[in-house]
């Protein structure tokens, strides 16, 4: 299997480091498989794939620490990326608050999060599937003019080794379909977005989805302008998912709470957020999309609570080995894997759940006298971290609610606030959970953003 020669080049990695008389080192060997179809104007104009095998390597010698990554899995590459990595911690400063990469401890394999169709998917099927979406949102009325989105599918193994006796492996699998559907009539377009995220591909409906996308987009022609203000919000599973990413991102990483700009330093044990907010990051929960037994650097992910009936605590902070040495603690497992690219000393929480409430979404919407119904955010940025204020806008599927329904679509708004604020009150949460990226969460109504 894959893991095992993963493994094995991770632990030779290892050996050959520690032959060059460093204090400590640690390997991690992956192989990222990914592939892509992409449509646009109603039709396939795009089929990528990429796999990537590499190593990350970590040398500490005398505190001097060094990060040196190899494109390759090839033994002599990796040899030469080793003695440069030693080059590199020779000649950096060293660092006064490493402790120690960490000590091996037991682990369980999770079965079931590696499914085989996923992973080698191939592009004839996702082209199938993207053609089902395009022919169903079309036939849904003679005014939709274009549909665009993605069908993405891949997989990542990961092996790590550390010279104090860490060997350990993982792998996932996932997919992703996004599907964007484009009306119009007369001079007015109308805009409505579906996606779903699932390990298993089979979970993945294009026609479910085309026809969700569909309907918004229709019901989305002719918006009004509402004005500037605090308005009640119904989110989408899909506009939950990206407050809570940003949530976690900025609020909970031991980075962020040990150079003060997190929330949490100033708001322990204060009811921070409503009494019904409960937010957990728990890898080992298959309700999440990147389940995993161990963090990329083999300690083995636990459940971790995040947000406790609205209350936030010092232990609601997410530590890898070198910011949990910093306060003389231990590793909550949160050291990013290689999953993708981006790898990050930057420990944060990649598997957030929030505890569903009791509502459907129809309730939440019928709830609401008069408030704002939104699919979901574009490129929402933080403006002040340390209080969680984002700025954004709304998109693809935005509309008024009166008298507990659906009236009017609406022209996209910018929303600025702070999340400390806008999670304050939440007067219902949806009971069914939706996966999304890094989270699985639920539809919320907030009384006010």
């Amino acid at each position: 299997m894959l893991t095992e020669r993963l493994l094995e080049i991770a632990e030779k990695t290892v050996q050959d480091a520690m032959k060059q008389n460093v204090d400590q080192a640690q390997a991690s060997a992956f192989l990222l498989d990914t592939a892509l179809t992409r449509f646009a104007n109603s039709q396939i104009h795009q089929n990528v794939a990429t796999k990537k095998g590499g190593v990350l390597i970590k040398i500490v010698l005398n505190k001097q620490i060094s990060n040196t990554r190899v494109n390759t899995l090839e033994e002599e590459e990796i040899r030469k990326a080793v003695a440069q990595a030693v080059k590199i911690a020779e000649a950096s400063p060293p660092n006064k608050h490493f402790k120690s990469l960490p000590e091996p401890e037991p682990w369980t394999p999770i079965e079931g999060v590696f499914d085989e169709e996923t992973a080698y998917c191939t592009p004839k099927y996702r082209a199938e599937r993207v053609k089902e979406a395009i022919e169903t949102a079309h036939s849904k009325s003679s005014i939709v003019k274009a549909v665009a989105g993605y069908f993405s599918t891949g997989s990542m193994v990961f092996a790590v080794a550390n010279s104090l006796g860490v060997l350990a492996g993982a792998t996932v699998a996932s997919a992703n379909m996004k599907t964007t559907v484009i009306s119009k009539s007369g001079t007015s377009e109308g805009f409505g977005t579906a996606e779903k995220y699932s390990r298993c591909i089979k979970d993945i409906h294009p026609i479910v989805l085309a026809e969700d996308a569909a309907e918004k987009s229709l019901k989305s022609i002719n918006p009004i302008k509402l004005s500037p203000g605090e308005y009640q919000v119904v989110l989408s599973p899909l506009a939950s998912a990206t407050l809570l990413m940003y949530l976690g991102y900025l609020g909970f990483s031991a980075i962020s709470y040990q150079d003060g700009r997190s929330f949490v330093k100033y708001c322990l044990n204060q009811q921070v957020f409503d009494g019904k907010l409960n937010v957990k990051d728990d890898a080992r929960d298959l309700r999440t999309l990147y389940a995993m037994p161990i963090d990329g650097e083999g300690v083995p992910k636990r459940a971790l609570q995040l947000i406790n009936d609205g209350v936030v605590s010092e232990q609601s902070i997410c530590y890898n080995s070198f910011t949990a040495g910093k306060e003389d603690k231990k590793s909550t497992g949160h050291a990013l894997p290689p999953i993708s690219d981006f790898y990050s000393e930057w420990p944060m929480p990649f598997n957030l759940i929030m505890k569903p409430g009791d509502a459907t979404l129809e309730e939440e919407i019928a709830e609401t006298k008069r408030g704002i119904f939104i699919t979901t955010f574009h490129y929402v940025n933080p403006v002040e971290p340390a209080k969680i204020i984002l700025t954004g806008l709304t998109r693809d599927g935005t509309f008024l609610i009166e008298n507990g329904e659906i009236s009017k679509p609406i022209v996209n708004m910018r929303f600025t606030d702070s999340m400390l604020s806008a999670l304050k009150n939440i007067p219902m949460i949806g009971k069914e959970l939706e996966m999304v990226e890094q989270t699985t969460v639920p539809s919320m109504k907030l009384e006010k953003l």
